[in-house]
């Protein structure tokens, strides 16, 4: 289990003294033995870091991921533990430019409306609501719509895009019946002012630099993607690969802390400081869930996460079939 720690407070200082991680701050020292530490989170302004920290981080294997007050990961720093970057990426470029391209967009997208789908019918299962099983299987007859896809990549995004909007729309509609009519979510809005969108944002940042870190590590080039649309600066590789995610990830995480009564806070327009670091350890907490993938074996979500990168880096570079992940709900 990856162990976190999670630093916020204007004026806070991260240092180290004989083998120990020390945050200072205006209320006091903490101390926390570099040994048990695999991750430190920044998740505020006004917090300074040591070179010796730096140095003593980099040698330990641990990782720093700097978020902004909307969650968005500024830097991440981590060690280079990158093979086969030369084959992999010629590969991936040869992919986009063949007619595989297309199929590895459609693995992308049939896994997102896979999980969609079968985690309503899991909830209509769980809380004897027949409907909702309904609406998942709704849900996921879009998968077969995208498997139908055909033509140049261009014109199939374009067409895939608009199933996926179709499935969400139906997905993100069932979803908001389940969360209390006081926190204001009508939908899945990425500029939405509710604080459930809002955490949705924050989370989805945080995977972002987890499937960002992955598809880096095993030789894949995180900026040209084939699901989305190239943008200078933005990696769409990671754009793509998160989407198979985000349900396991983020989406059953948060829905199920909000019906155990977690109720996310805002300060202005922006979510609190409190809820932030709450949301951090949800999340990190929520890749440690051992989950069943369909055909595999289980382990946990950041063990899937790690092996698909890896499945995927192998498929481009033998210019084979890519299967998406979906997990196995019925647990």
């Amino acid at each position: 289990m990856v162990r976190l720690l999670v630093v916020e407070g204007y004026g806070v200082r991260i240092g180290v003294r004989r083998g120990c991680v020390v945050v200072k701050s205006a209320s006091g020292s903490r101390i926390v033995p570099l040994s048990e530490i695999d991750r430190v989170v920044i998740v505020s302004s006004g917090v300074s870091i040591t070179s010796s920290a730096l140095r003593a981080f980099a040698r330990s294997g641990v990782d720093i991921l700097v978020l902004d007050s909307r969650g968005v990961p500024m830097t991440s720093l981590c060690p280079p533990w990158i093979t086969r970057t030369v084959d992999t990426r010629r590969a991936q470029y040869i992919a986009y430019a063949s007619g595989i391209g297309l199929e590895y967009a459609k693995s992308f997208a049939i896994a997102k409306i896979l999980n969609q789908g079968g985690y309503l019918r899991y909830l209509g299962k769980r809380l004897g609501e027949t409907w909702l099983a309904e609406e998942g299987a709704r849900v996921e007859e879009k998968a077969n719509e995208v498997l139908r896809v055909s033509g140049d990549l261009e014109s199939a995004r374009k067409s895939i895009i608009g199933i996926e909007g179709v499935a969400a729309r139906i997905y993100w509609g069932a979803i908001a019946t389940l969360i209390p009519r006081e926190l204001g979510f009508e939908g899945r809005d990425q500029d939405g002012d509710d604080p459930v969108n809002k955490c949705l944002n924050y989370m989805y940042g945080i995977l972002y630099s987890e499937c960002f870190k992955r598809l880096a590590q095993v030789g894949l080039d995180p900026f040209a993607g084939f699901l989305h649309v190239d943008r200078s600066g933005k990696p769409v590789l990671v754009f793509d690969f998160i989407e198979m995610f985000r349900v396991s990830a983020v989406d059953s995480t948060l829905l199920e802390a909000i019906r155990r009564g977690f109720r996310p806070s805002l300060d202005r327009d922006l979510l609190s400081r409190e809820t932030r670091g709450r949301l951090v350890e949800m999340l990190f907490r929520g890749l440690e869930r051992r989950c069943r993938e369909r055909g595999g074996e289980a382990k946990t979500l950041r063990e899937h996460i790690k092996s698909h990168a890896l499945k995927l880096a192998r498929a481009l570079r033998s210019s084979s079939m890519y299967r998406g992940f979906v997990e196995e709900w019925w647990r």
